[in-house]
């Protein structure tokens, strides 16, 4: 006989009834949307029915959601590229007026980090991620034509305000298809550095345009733009925004993948602005540990994204080989985010009740910091030894990315969700900003004091992170002496898509 899942009932033909054919399932106005849904399951499923529908959604989920942050990501690195290709002699830019032009995408992030969070609330995830993807397009390859400095300080501010809601868009789709054990492998697996798969080759070919009266770096812009606008049209017709709306899912599946859901204690959707579930959010310690820990982590992100290409062309290189030396770049970053999260995911599969994830990131942290201090300490003659450990300096990505999984598997609540992700938004738009500020153009191409600073925010990264773990287990230890032995019951009733946030929901246990 077929192994029953769902709860206490007998496994037998299972037949879905729609939501208005449900009496016993009472959905409040404020509930999460997934009480629709987790009713449905009349009669249980089996294992064979679970591992299909994941499957399911592995393999049409994950290719996109990645191709989703890589196409993303493109635009971080235009500038970089385009200064390998004369964009600094074109504008006729002057004294650290490119560090500004890094630092200005994250204004217009952090202008938009709030308005984002209650865009993705008040309307369809993936129809405001559209919007913005071929808007954003649009901005890019106007950025190609741009004369002065002012023109492309406006671009980059407007094509901050359109990512502002890409990122947190993701996040909310993975945490409403995955359990939070499963959550930091797709995550990391969706989370790469792959984008300069793309960036790469295509800033090698453009260099080789010099037959054209324009410089090949707006020829980079106009590529990366046209298939910005591309992909909006796409994820527009072909990307879910959860399993509720998923078309490639059975009302079943639907209802499995829901089913499964329910045990992270953090919902799905809820439309209903609380305001006291953002109120909430500004006042729990938690979140502002880890709004530090996102400023720590993304300073080295800001100015390696803006400056490696020049470190390695000021290492001998030509421009058209230090573009596509970046790939390496991406090839680090991605090594790191999956050997964190794979690492993540191997440790609670085999021990569930392991408290890894913060030690994992820390140990993960630990060869960025090194290749910082060699970065900085190497004599400049030594190339080798300084291309090296520049590439390892990127292994940054892995903790960042396992931070967060780990802030929506600890975050329930959707209102407190979503303002806590424009929170830790607003961070990383402000370390970006100030990343690029510390590679004074003086000190090209070894850069010291922003290689200090890379060093500098390592170790921070790790003291918070300690801090952290350190709150999780309090709240955990005295969330059990009220509640003794809330994991090792699957159903509650009493809290299951009420969208109650997690200093709410006494059943709810942070991960650390």
């Amino acid at each position: 006989m077929a192994e029953k899942l769902a709860g206490n009932v007998s496994v037998k033909d299972i037949s879905m009834a729609s939501v208005e054919e449900a009496p016993s399932v009472v959905v409040e106005e404020g509930d999460d949307i997934g009480a629709k849904y987790v009713h449905l399951i009349k009669d249980g499923y089996t294992k064979k029915e679970l591992r299909r529908a994941r499957w399911k959604v592995d393999l049409n989920l994950v290719p996109f959601l990645w191709l989703n942050v890589s196409i993303a990501a493109m635009d971080k690195v235009t500038s970089a590229t385009a200064a390998l290709y004369g964009l600094k002699t074109d504008l006729n830019l002057k004294g650290d007026e490119y560090s500004w032009i890094g630092s200005s995408f994250y204004f217009g992030y952090l202008l938009f980090c709030f308005p984002a969070g209650w865009l993705l609330q008040k309307f369809p995830i993936i129809s405001v991620g559209s919007v913005c993807f071929i808007l954003w397009g649009i901005i890019l390859i106007g950025s190609g034509f741009a004369k002065a400095f002012v023109p492309m300080i406006v671009s980059r501010v407007l094509l901050g305000v359109l990512e502002s809601p890409v990122v947190a868009m993701t996040l909310l789709v993975i945490s409403s298809f995955y359990t939070r054990e499963d959550q930091p492998l797709r995550t990391g697996l969706m989370y790469t550095g792959l984008s300069t798969l793309f960036t790469g080759p295509i800033g090698y070919a453009v260099g080789g345009y010099t037959h054209v009266s324009y410089s090949p770096w707006r020829a980079f812009y106009w590529i990366t733009g046209a298939m910005s606008i591309g992909w909006g049209v796409i994820i527009y017709f072909l990307l879910p925004s959860s399993p509720a709306n998923c078309f490639w899912l059975s009302e079943k599946e639907k209802a499995i993948i829901i089913h499964q859901v329910k045990k992270n204690q953090t919902g799905i959707k809820s439309k209903k602005w609380k305001w006291e579930q953002f109120r909430e959010a500004l006042l729990d310690p938690k979140v502002w540990v880890m709004f530090f820990f996102q400023i720590f982590i993304s300073i080295p992100n800001g100015g390696l994204t803006n400056f490696s290409p020049l470190i390695v062309k000021g290492l001998g290189w030509s421009s058209r080989y230090s573009a596509l030396l970046g790939t390496v770049n991406g090839v680090m970053q991605t090594a790191s985010s999956w050997f964190t999260t794979f690492t993540i995911f191997f440790i609670e599969k085999k021990w569930p009740n392991a408290k890894s994830r913060g030690f994992v990131m820390i140990g993960y942290l630990i060869p960025a910091l090194i290749s910082a201090i060699l970065l900085y300490k190497l004599p400049y003659t030594n190339y080798t030894g300084r291309l090296v450990s520049l590439y390892f300096s990127f292994f940054y990505l892995g903790p960042y990315i396992a931070s967060l999984t780990l802030i929506q598997a600890n975050t329930a609540g959707y209102t407190k969700k979503v303002t806590c992700n424009a929170l830790y938004f607003i961070a990383y738009s402000v370390s970006n900003i100030i990343g690029p500020q510390f590679f004074k153009a003086d000190q090209a191409p070894s850069y010291s004091l922003g290689i200090g600073s890379i060093f500098g925010a390592y170790a921070l990264s790790i003291f918070s992170l300690l801090l952290y773990m350190f709150l999780c287990y309090r709240d955990n230890c005295r969330r059990e002496e009220k509640d003794p032995g809330a994991l090792k019951v699957e159903d509650h009733n009493d809290t299951d898509f009420k969208d109650l946030t997690d200093l709410q929901n006494i059943h709810f246990r942070y991960k650390w």
